[in-house]
């Protein structure tokens, strides 16, 4: 009966030998064939325990069992240490066979009592299956697989270290034969599992990425000709849903396709004819209407079969791409010339708007020449716009965020176009919330926004009559953005052009009228500041763009109170004492402009060409503040700051820079390191007046 029991297991064991060997094959997982190697050395101490019983005189036996249950225990543990990814005992466990055949060996020729050298291999072999079932326990609420493993492994452990025992009565044995054939099915089925899940696993992310995928791909059987797979890109090709591609003959889809004979080569072959390096092809979508395309091959087994994967491009996506790249490679170019000849054009326009704001400054009793100045000062102002849209598209730059007050930013904006509004007799209607929340934001860029705004909605409303001219501006918070409300009641935009409009270089205005740039730059702007604007398409009888920023916690600045008249200066703001400054810039005109207005004011005016010139008049004379250029000849505007700064840091803080580059990196790295004022280049005088004032207002604030 003994007998019986042992040949019964052997054989339960060897069917899970040849499972897991097969399983090695299929999978290539390494921990498959070393625990298969595990069940092998298992296995044959079973075979060994049969020989013990036909022949118990002979130590052969005996020592093959011991050996072949301490190489098991090598192997298994082997393969736990491979699904952890464990390195650091595998090369010690190599050579553990060498003590352990030298140890068998021993024990059996050599021992009286053999029942100690059993015992220790049989606990070293349940140790690694004890290891074994705590690894997939871990993961066992997870994985059917790891749960059916883990009771295997477990009633492993168990029979090892139960089968020195096992002689004590046939019940026992009996008993320890039921529970290695329990175990020999648990792990057998637990494989079998772990297997499966795995490639379910696959199968998954071979389908995520296929998804991903934006060519179109087609699994076609080689015999069948049928299509076994597609994925999403396919079905928006050929406009079918994946019921109706699944099953359905590659050649519906494919006319070019001609038909070989029944074989795998001729098939491959008929693919190859059509689907090779720059070869068009036809492919028939739901609609009838044939799409030129192209694609290659790719000869793969799926599910046991040879099938063909198919990626297939429609070419007419590869040149729109080719065209956007063009149009890009374009843009770039034209973007960097445009930004040469701009910086450029700032220093002549700088002069005329300048002289133009003097001259209305000043005023005419001749009422023909006051209209000429005001046409040369609006002309000039709309060509220094179009100067910075095209800078601002040329090279446009990173927000530069700060708290701000959004219902302050549309005060400034509607401030500086008051006049312009009035001008063109338009009612503006503003209704801001009271309790708006401060948010971080680049103000310039803001400002530039509702600037283009308000200025593309006062020319939209110059056609219509004077009494319908209303320009409405909202701001609420929404939720976590604040919205900018910006209406007119002018024509509005026609429905077929909404989706342009953002972008670059459209316009609906006549030749000479508009680049086409400022609602590009503005949707450009809002993108960088995680905000949008958009035209809200519902608007009848006018246009209503709609300006969200998101609402960026921030602390609220303390209001600076503004430095207390010194007795040097009247209440007007004009010096009374006379202060010294340093006006540096290599353009004579603007040098004069800039000297006119700030003499005007009762300041003392001295000039200097470039940096050098300046570093030579200020060791000889005491300035009170200097207003510089950025880029000149010989020395610049951030060479002299360094100087200014190594002999006069109190000086360096009163230096005011006038660009007409602010948007280049290097331009804006240096105002921003350096913390200096500076303006713009085609400035406004008034600004001119304020920044300097307010300068000297802070350097006698420091005194007191």
């Amino acid at each position: 009966m003994a007998l019986a029991s042992w040949m019964v297991a052997w054989v339960g064991a060897w069917t899970l030998v040849i499972q897991r060997s097969y399983l090695s094959r299929a999978t290539r997982r390494p921990f498959v064939r070393r625990w298969s190697l595990g069940w092998v050395g298992f296995t044959l101490a079973q075979a060994a325990a049969i020989g013990m019983e036909t022949f118990p005189r002979v130590p052969v036996f005996l020592a093959v069992q011991l050996m072949s249950l301490g190489m098991s225990a090598v192997f298994v543990f082997r393969g736990c240490l491979t699904t952890t990814a464990e390195k650091r005992w595998g090369p010690m466990l190599r050579w553990l066979g060498v003590p352990i055949a030298l140890w068998s060996c021993y024990a059996a020729f050599m021992m009286r009592d053999v029942w100690w050298a059993r015992a220790i291999v049989c606990a070293g072999l349940a140790g690694a299956c004890v290891y074994t079932g705590v690894l997939y326990g871990a993961s066992a609420k997870h994985s059917h697989a790891a749960r059916i493993l883990m009771l295997g492994f477990f009633l492993w452990a168990v029979h090892a270290l139960a089968s020195p025992f096992l002689k004590i009565s046939p019940l026992v044995m009996m008993v320890g034969q039921i529970v290695t054939g329990i175990m020999t099915l648990a792990v057998a089925v637990g494989i079998t599992v772990l297997v499966r899940e795995e490639a379910e696993l696959s199968e998954q992310k071979y389908r995520g990425v296929l998804q991903t995928v934006s060519d179109a791909i087609f699994a076609v059987d080689l015999w069948s000709l049928e299509i076994l797979d597609v994925n999403e890109a396919a079905c928006r090709l050929t406009k079918h849903t994946p019921e109706t591609l699944v099953g359905q003959n590659i050649m519906q889809l494919c006319p070019d396709l001609e038909k070989k004979e029944d074989n795998l080569l001729k098939r491959r072959e008929m693919f190859s004819a059509v689907f090779r390096p720059f070869n068009e092809f036809h492919i028939v979508p739901s609609d009838g209407n044939a799409v030129i395309c192209e694609g290659d091959t790719n000869l793969m087994h799926w599910h046991g079969r040879p099938v063909l994967q198919l990626k297939v491009r429609e070419i007419e996506d590869r040149e729109k791409v080719g065209r956007m790249v063009r149009r890009a490679e374009k843009l770039s170019s034209l973007g960097r010339l445009v930004a040469g000849v701009a910086h450029e054009l700032n220093n002549p326009l700088a002069v005329v708007v300048g002289s133009a704001q003097l001259m209305a400054k000043h005023g005419s009793p001749d009422e023909k020449l006051n209209t000429n100045v005001q046409r040369i000062l609006h002309e000039g102002e709309r060509a220094a716009k179009i100067v910075r849209d095209l800078l601002s598209f040329a090279r446009p730059v990173e927000p530069q965020y700060c708290a701000v007050d959004v219902n302050q930013l549309i005060r400034n904006v509607i401030e500086v176009r008051e006049s312009d509004l009035r001008a063109h007799h338009i009612e503006l209607a503003l209704q801001m919330a009271s309790k708006l929340s401060w948010t971080k934001a680049d103000p310039i860029q803001v400002e530039q926004v509702l600037n283009n705004l308000t200025a593309n909605a006062t020319q939209a409303m110059v056609s219509c009559p004077a009494n319908r001219r209303r320009l409405t501006i909202i701001t609420e918070e929404s939720g976590f953005f604040i919205k900018i409300s910006i209406a007119d009641t002018g024509p509005g935009v026609p429905p077929a052009i909404h989706e342009r409009i953002f972008e670059p270089f459209f316009t609906t205005k006549p030749p000479g009228k508009g680049t086409g740039l400022g609602l590009s730059i503005c949707h450009t702007i809002m993108e960088e500041h995680h905000g949008c604007i958009r035209l809200d398409p519902t608007v009848e009888g006018g246009a209503l763009f709609i300006v969200e920023l998101p609402v960026v916690a921030c602390e609220r600045p303390e209001e600076v109170a503004s430095p207390a008249v010194t007795a040097g200066e009247d209440s007007g703001g004009g010096p009374r004492t006379e202060q010294r400054l340093l006006v540096v810039d290599d353009e004579p005109g603007i040098r004069e402009v800039l000297q006119e207005v700030l003499s005007s004011l009762g300041y003392i005016v001295d000039t200097a060409t470039n940096g050098k010139d300046a570093v030579r008049q200020i060791q000889s004379q005491r300035f009170d503040l200097i207003l510089s250029d950025l880029c000149m000849p010989e020395m610049d505007g951030p060479a002299l700051h360094r100087h200014v700064l190594s002999t006069d840091a109190k000086l360096a803080k009163r230096m005011i820079f006038v660009t007409g580059d602010t948007v280049s990196p290097t331009s804006r790295e240096f105002l921003e390191s350096a913390g200096a004022r500076w303006l713009t280049k085609p400035f406004n005088i008034r600004n001119i007046e304020d920044t300097v004032r307010n300068a000297l207002q802070e350097q006698a604030g420091g005194r007191n």
